[in-house]
């Protein structure tokens, strides 16, 4: 009885209020985010408000004007040691399974269409201080990016089920980063965070995971990239670089060759960090049997999961635009001008 009380008591998101929010943050991050530029800020200034204004700033508008429980939408929740210590076992496996599908992403990506799109201003930074690379790339999107797909977008998305939001909210995040050679790998990270989240009540726990990923990355990336600025470029082939040479001329391959041997090796990779990365979760859902609180659903409330169509289609749009850029079509260009993207 008092649990039925407790739950009418609170405000809760509900999946028009997702379908709403991904339209306008879509709309918000992908158009708006052109005007940013005009104040001529560096990099990382545009970079923080982006993150800011576009991911954080209409979450909590619209919790405010809804009149929303702000902790519990967010789950705004001290996560247990034995949760936090789950996150840190987890982070380096997901690391794995994501360079891998990545690499997997890029071969994929250089077969349809020929060349590759690498870079933009996130690949600059990597070449900054470590310490502004780790607040810009892995503190930053940690943060904005979990209150806005962990906290309101999954929260309405758990009205029509908690496998629903966690599914929903994983496709909309890897979405959202407008990468085809990265978007199996944020998908990823975006089911394994929002399970996590909704499992252990905390987002903070999708937080570590996030931050970790990134963070992992970015201390990679930064000592590979060393003082380099790469800028955005497209490339027709990213493996004509003489390490990809001299390994195949050693194990007497060609670079076909070897990107095949390559691809079937971290394709085996790949299914073993899933494995594992399951039997992880698999120990999560153990201890979280007894405190997982499972939401309440609503009849007839995914219809409101529509107004979220705009949104997809202006990121649509974008995929497409980076599709015909690949083909050297010229129309991809211009769409992307025009979206802001380049």
């Amino acid at each position: 009885m008092k649990k039925e009380i407790d739950n009418n008591q609170r405000k809760l998101p509900v999946p028009f209020d997702s379908g709403l929010l991904y339209t306008i943050v879509a709309i918000y991050y992908v158009y708006a985010s052109r005007y940013i530029t005009k104040f001529n800020f560096s990099t990382e200034i545009n970079l923080v408000l982006s993150q800011i204004l576009f991911l954080v700033v209409p979450p909590l508008l619209l919790a405010f004007i809804r009149k929303y429980d702000i902790k519990e939408t967010f789950r705004l929740k001290a996560p247990k040691p034995l949760e936090v210590l789950l996150m840190l076992v987890i982070s380096p496996v997901m690391v794995i399974a994501g360079f891998c599908s990545g690499f997997l992403g890029l071969l994929a990506v250089k077969g349809i269409f020929g060349r590759v799109y690498i870079g933009g201003d996130v690949t600059d930074i990597f070449s900054k201080n470590i310490i502004i690379s780790l607040l810009l790339i892995a503190v930053l999107p940690a943060v904005c990016e979990e209150l806005l797909f962990r906290g309101m977008i999954q929260r309405g998305l758990e009205k029509i089920g908690a496998g629903w939001s966690v599914l929903l909210s994983g496709i909309l995040f890897g979405l959202f980063h407008f990468d085809f050679q990265r978007l199996t790998a944020q998908t990823l990270i975006g089911f394994l965070a929002a399970y996590v989240v909704y499992r252990t009540g905390s987002i903070f726990n999708g937080m570590i995971l996030h931050f970790c990923n990134n963070g992992l990355l970015t201390l990679f990336a930064n000592r590979v990239a060393g003082s380099e600025v790469q800028g955005t470029q497209v490339v027709t082939d990213p493996f004509d670089i003489p390490e990809f040479l001299q390994m195949a001329e050693q194990y007497n391959m060609s670079i076909e060759q070897l990107l095949g041997v390559m691809a079937v090796v971290l394709a085996i990779v790949l299914a073993i960090s899933i494995v594992v990365i399951f039997g992880l979760l698999i120990i999560l859902r153990s201890i979280t049997r007894n405190t997982v609180e499972k939401p309440e659903k609503i009849k007839g409330s995914g219809k409101g999961l529509l107004v979220g169509i705009p949104g997809l289609l202006m990121i649509a749009i974008v995929y497409t635009g980076l599709g015909l850029l690949l083909l050297n079509n010229n129309t991809g260009q211009r769409i992307l001008q025009f979206m802001g993207m380049l």
